[in-house]
């Protein structure tokens, strides 16, 4: 499938680059990125102004592959037999780059941004592990084996964003604050593909009596859509596409309690004993007007010479099933998530971050990607110019992470898995991210601990 093939293409990728930014979102210098998970964040921050030079990070959650990372990075071969094929396997694998970017403050009250990002999600939804596996083998395998596939979804997609944030103070009457803030996005797409298979059987015959010669039998449809680059004559390589245009938008509010505002006597502390906020990230779509999507009926069956004759995926459906429908534009649904996060603030140097991450799109749905649910508890100890964090997480598909990160004045590194993955020889999530900014500070001590005692 030349869609699961970008898929692992992507995975080895960021398996060797970086993540998200789980740990540094917490930390009240995160600045811009404290901005892309809740834009209210932007006003009032610990800065009176900040540039982002470049920054980057990946992640691959899934509950199929199982590898060692230690192994990897030594350069062993993958070991097939460390696979857990389900009937309802799933993957997801994303990438984010912000590219420059910077915030300031327009009064006391209001801040503005200017936010530059480019991304890649994919996911693959509820598939059987036994028909990924044969698929991408050509159907190499001696045994024989029917699969019953309800319904299974992939879906890959890029794009580059251009956005607005803006925040203002809501509330201010000393010990109880409320901002609120919003980014407006001009999106761009990089490339969209994606597989929807329906009420499909697949029954494999290995007839091992001639080898290469097994038959697989198959029903069901089979929905295949694809903008100018994943085409049949794309070249496979993202790049922002011609009529590939949409419109997106973050939300966020964030409320504190001031236990004791009048000990409060720079901009610099952490001026609350506890923090909490709301978001929802990622509103809209893209619309692909050029792009190519086709519905098959795949009731047929074949041989598995045949089926290994036509080398792209797209061709084997045009070679062996039937054309039952076709059109020419896609939309495409950015992975709209809810955010909700709150913050503990111990003695103005360490603090206790909750965060919980959730989809607001349905797993399955057409041409759609989202986030995996995820739930995080992150202590930290911050400075002005030095801050660092223990992320400890849930994730849908992996279970239980643990990393660890840390900020130095304008560099920032961390990973959200880095210890799972050193500790554990079973991981199913790996994730890294860095980035290089210029932090301009607002006047005084980043701690006191006279503010909340």
């Amino acid at each position: 499938m030349k869609l699961l093939k970008i898929a692992i293409i992507l995975l080895v990728c960021n398996i060797a680059n970086a993540q998200s930014f789980i740990g540094y979102t917490s930390d009240n210098y995160s600045g811009l990125y404290g901005v892309a998970l809740n834009p209210a964040n932007i006003v009032n921050s610990k800065f009176r102004t900040e540039i982002n030079l470049a920054s980057a990070s990946s992640t691959f959650n899934n509950d199929y592959f199982v590898a060692d990372l230690n192994e990897l990075f030594s350069g062993e071969d993958f070991d097939d037999s460390r696979t857990e094929p389900k009937d309802n396997n799933n993957f997801t694998i994303s990438a984010d780059v912000m590219g420059p970017s910077f915030m300031l403050n327009l009064s006391p009250k209001s801040s503005i941004g200017i936010i530059t990002r480019g991304r890649v999600f994919s996911n693959v939804n509820e598939l059987s592990g036994v028909l990924f596996e044969n698929v991408e083998d050509n159907f190499d395998d001696n045994s024989d084996f029917t699969i019953e596939e309800d319904n299974f979804t992939i879906t890959t997609h890029g794009w580059a964003e251009f956005g607005v944030a803006y925040g203002h103070v809501l509330l201010d009457n000393n010990q109880h604050y409320l901002k609120g803030g919003a980014t407006i996005k001009y999106l761009r797409g990089f490339g969209n593909a994606y597989t929807i298979g329906s009420n499909l059987l697949v029954d494999y015959n290995a007839n091992t009596f001639i080898n290469g010669d097994g038959q697989i039998t198959s029903t069901g449809t089979i929905q295949y859509g694809s903008s100018n680059a994943f085409s049949a004559d794309g070249d496979g390589d993202f790049k922002l596409e011609d009529n590939a245009q949409g419109l997106g938008a973050d939300l966020g509010f964030i409320y504190e309690w001031r236990k004791d505002p009048l000990d409060i006597d720079n901009m610099s502390n952490a001026a609350y004993k506890l923090k909490l906020g709301i978001s929802i990230t990622d509103i809209g779509s893209i619309n692909y007007k050029d792009a190519d999507v086709k519905v098959y009926d795949v009731t047929n069956s074949i041989n598995e010479a045949q089926f290994n004759s036509e080398e792209d995926f797209e061709d084997k459906l045009d070679a062996f099933y039937t054309l039952v429908e076709e059109k020419d534009a896609t939309k495409v649904l950015l992975p709209t998530a809810l955010h909700v996060t709150a913050d503990y603030n111990l003695d103005s140097q360490f603090f206790l971050n909750f965060r919980s991450d959730l989809s607001l799109r349905k797993k399955g749905e057409v041409n759609t990607n989202s986030i995996d649910n995820t739930f995080t508890l992150t202590p930290r100890f911050e400075r002005k110019w030095v801050s660092v964090y223990l992320p400890l997480g849930v994730s849908e598909y992996s279970g239980f992470q643990a990393g660890f990160g840390f900020r130095a004045g304008p560099l920032f590194i961390g990973s959200q898995t880095i210890l799972t993955n050193l500790l554990s020889d079973s991981s199913q999530a790996a994730n890294i991210y860095a980035g290089l900014k210029i932090p301009i500070y607002k006047k005084g001590k980043s701690y006191s601990k006279a503010s909340n005692n």
